[in-house]
């Protein structure tokens, strides 16, 4: 959906949007250790070293909720939602950094094929 954002706003809008969605996820993770970056081209990722999976969750829903609230695009309908595929990684687990991206990336798609605006793990 972010394409039809793209096709409404145009480039420079779309960009903003992207700019606006940085700034919830920044004010959501605050610990030095914690980092969010763009991850493609209207993906993020948030990596959270020491917390759990439930704390994830909680720090995703935040994400989502103040992304959600954000005040609409002047002339537009829709609000900017996002849709957040969660994967764990634990320190004793065998798992590569390309599988447990492949994990959130799975997720993710799960998310936004089951009715967007929402979070999968």
């Amino acid at each position: 959906h972010f394409k039809a954002f793209n096709d409404r706003h145009g480039h420079q809008g779309g960009d903003e949007a992207l700019r606006t969605v940085a700034q919830v996820i920044a004010s959501h993770i605050r610990r030095p250790a914690d980092l969010a970056a763009r991850y493609g081209g209207e993906e993020f990722a948030v990596v959270l070293p020491n917390t759990d999976a439930k704390g994830a969750w909680v720090i995703a829903e935040h994400i989502r909720e103040g992304v959600q609230h954000l005040p609409r695009v002047a002339g537009d309908a829709q609000p900017i939602t996002v849709s957040i595929g969660l994967s764990t990684w634990q320190k004793h687990s065998h798992i590569s950094l390309e599988d447990l991206l492949l994990k959130a990336d799975q997720a993710l798609y799960q998310a936004k094929h089951s009715g967007r605006n929402r979070i999968v793990d």
